[in-house]
């Protein structure tokens, strides 16, 4: 017995040198920066992996016409926020829901306060409302898709003390356009 009880603290402090020497897992400290590998990149649900979300285009273009009515109520321009506490794992937020379309915003930056204009979320969507439209989730049709942020760095709101005082950073925000059904 005693043989046994030797052997088996041997092992013990074998194990517990072990796990002193392994690196930290993201669980003991390190942060998750980016979530289940979804990129920022426009992507669009139409890949062989991907399910095509039946959405009307006319839908994602009045979500998108929403958001940005919405965000021009303030004249300096609405934010949304989105802070790494209040999201943690990734969270998705609802954005609006329009007919077959429901917009969501997911925090994909667990490092960083996240904060953009809804102007710049509608961009996002629609490409803009200007005569020169940027790539968008409306270009996915009526397949869905997502894409970061695409955000005005010169707008005023960015550029605010109180905004950088807040330590808010526009990036770290994924846009989905998927199907209500």
């Amino acid at each position: 017995m005693f043989h046994f009880f030797l052997k088996s603290a041997a092992v013990l402090s074998v194990l517990a040198a072990t796990a002193a020497a392994a690196p930290a897992s993201a669980s003991q400290g390190e942060v998750q920066r980016i979530c289940y590998g979804e990129s920022l990149e426009l992507h669009c649900y139409s890949e062989p992996d991907d399910i095509p979300q039946d959405v009307t285009v006319a839908d994602v273009k009045f979500v998108a016409a929403y958001l940005r009515s919405y965000g021009r109520q303030i004249r300096a321009g609405r934010l949304f926020n989105m802070k790494a506490v209040d999201a943690p794992d990734c969270g998705e937020w609802p954005l609006y829901t329009r007919g077959t379309v429901a917009a969501y915003a997911k925090h994909v930056n667990n490092a960083i306060d996240s904060s953009v204009l809804f102007e710049d979320i509608a961009n996002t969507i629609d490409g803009g409302s200007g005569t020169v439209k940027s790539a968008a989730i409306v270009d996915c049709l009526t397949q869905g898709g997502s894409f970061g942020v695409q955000y005005n760095a010169s707008s005023a709101a960015y550029n605010t003390a109180a905004y950088k005082d807040g330590g808010w950073k526009p990036d770290g925000i994924l846009v989905k356009i998927v199907s209500t059904a």
